[in-house]
């Protein structure tokens, strides 16, 4: 993830193309753990709520 100065004050932080990939990369290697995603994020300590709004976008991928 890098900064970068889009002229506010507060700039915007985006990735790089290695970077997504790298997300990418972290992503299937996750879903091949027991528990998967759900069980990554629960580790994770992620809100109740957002885990359940991923793994519904995870259903319907």
């Amino acid at each position: 993830m890098i900064w970068v100065d889009d002229g506010t004050e507060e700039g915007i932080k985006t990735f790089t193309d290695r970077g997504i990939e790298c997300l990418q990369e972290l992503l299937a290697d996750i879903r091949t753990w027991k528990g998967g995603i759900r069980e990554f994020l629960r580790d994770e300590q992620c809100d109740p709520k957002v885990i359940e709004s991923i793994m519904a976008g995870e259903k319907s991928c």
